[in-house]
């Protein structure tokens, strides 16, 4: 019998050695991929425009006229003719002032305010007797209290019974002035403004 080599034993097993290693083993389980997270495209559709809702206007009422025992002179010069008319007197209380309203026909005259001693009629320089203690002297110019054919509009003298504001009495109607006397309780503050068609005095009551 043939005695193998040490040489040809050792490549022999190195032989087996390869054989073992080509054998069908499970391959390692693969790990996974993650599937790469995509950003989202940004929406390409136009976005409606904001719309603002329109605020309505809001009227501020005229300030009211400041209080005072002062005269107080304010100028209008309106186109005449037609003369403006002095077409009535309204008055009534309100919480805190009594008022008077002088009734304009026609553009708004100018119109001057003061405290006055006494009452005298224009142009008879005579005394008029007014209800009350003290008096307010509201003079209208250009203005009249008489229509075409000389019938008064106003005239006379007339109690209130108000708190303060006790009565009143046209003084005059001469020339383009129509004065119109006021008869108070005290001497007290006031305020004079207009409207359209009219001329309106408060006394603090």
């Amino acid at each position: 019998m043939r005695r193998i080599s040490g040489r040809a034993v050792a490549v022999l097993a190195a032989a087996a050695i390869l054989l073992s290693g080509c054998g069908g083993g499970s391959a390692p389980p693969s790990t996974p991929t993650a599937a790469p997270t995509g950003t989202a495209a940004p929406d390409s559709r136009p976005s409606a425009p904001a719309t603002t809702r329109p605020t309505a206007g809001v009227s501020s009422p005229a300030p009211a006229a400041s209080w005072t025992s002062g005269p107080v002179t304010v100028e209008h010069h309106p186109a005449v003719p037609p003369v403006p008319l002095l077409a009535g007197v309204r008055y009534a209380a309100h919480p805190g002032f009594d008022r008077i309203v002088l009734d304009i026909r026609g553009g708004l005259p100018g119109y001057s305010v003061r405290y006055v001693s006494e009452v005298r009629a224009d142009p008879s320089d005579r005394p008029v007797r007014v209800p009350g203690r003290r008096f307010l002297l509201v003079v209208l110019n250009p203005a009249q209290a008489h229509r075409d054919d000389g019938t008064a509009t106003v005239s006379g003298t007339h109690a209130t019974g108000l708190p303060m504001m006790k009565g009143y009495a046209v003084a005059g109607d001469f020339e383009g002035y129509v004065s119109v006397a006021i008869g108070l309780d005290d001497v007290v503050g006031y305020r004079v403004g207009e409207l359209p068609g009219r001329v309106y005095l408060d006394v603090a009551a």
